[in-house]
């Protein structure tokens, strides 16, 4: 695995409550996504049960809570956990691990785990012991991206209700199109986790591959909260690893 640290260039801050995160087109993650010069309607199924999805627990086979691993148990050939503190996160063959890094207040944000033209994005936040948090920003984010002259939708994915974006971007060469993500949230023991995939990996409407390989690492993930008052919605903080040199930005 390649670590390499990046740079935000939005000028968000790692302190932002998750709503405005997810809400957010990150310039730095263009590089990684494919852009469409369209936007499509985006519609979500007439029949979609967004109610039972959300009553459902969706981590019988993760993302994980620390109190439910046991981390003296190595995890399978060819792959390594990452401890970023309140994330470990277990990398595979061919991925790379970029951090992402607000400007202004030079924290760690999100990390984000690419192979080839896909990328997952990854962050977690503080949450309210009841749960609730996801059904409760999705209305919040599919407005900010019809405001932003976007569209969003919620379809039936791996862990209930997916959220699926398109948002305008403007392309490394100029040019302007639409940036499409697939956004996965799952909620644990007062924290949420958020993955959204980009590139070619968005593109795509099941999970094969590009998919697989960046739903089984989201799955691998294992949140650490920590027992600090925070809001819901505050940013858990992620730190780099002592044993790792990071790539120059």
């Amino acid at each position: 695995m390649i670590f390499r640290r990046h740079r935000r260039t939005d000028g968000s801050k790692a302190d932002e409550p998750v709503a405005d995160e997810l809400t957010e087109s990150d310039e730095s993650e263009t590089d990684e996504s494919e852009t469409d010069e369209s936007a499509p309607e985006e519609t979500a199924p007439a029949d979609l049960d967004v109610e039972g999805l959300d009553s459902r627990d969706w981590r019988g086979a993760g993302p994980w809570d620390i109190d439910e691993v046991d981390l003296d148990i190595d995890p399978l050939p060819g792959r390594a956990r990452i401890d970023l503190g309140s994330m470990i996160i277990t990398g595979f063959g061919g991925a790379e691990l970029r951090l992402q890094v607000a400007e202004e207040t030079q924290q760690i944000v999100s990390a984000m785990l690419i192979k080839g033209d896909s990328a997952l994005e990854l962050g977690a936040y503080a949450a309210p012991r009841s749960g609730g948090l996801w059904p409760e920003l999705r209305e919040e984010i599919i407005e900010a991206a019809t405001e932003a002259g976007g569209s969003a939708a919620v379809v039936q994915g791996p862990f209930g209700v997916e959220l699926r974006r398109l948002l305008p971007v403007t392309a490394p060469d100029g040019g302007e199109g639409y940036q499409p993500s697939r956004m996965w949230v799952v909620e644990g023991p007062r924290w949420l986790l958020r993955g959204i995939l980009y590139g070619q990996a968005a593109l795509e409407e099941g999970l094969e591959p590009p998919v697989a390989d960046l739903l089984t690492a989201f799955r691998e993930v294992i949140v650490r909260r920590g027992e600090q008052a925070m809001s819901p919605g505050d940013l858990l903080p992620l730190t780099i690893p002592s044993d790792v040199e990071p790539a120059p930005s």
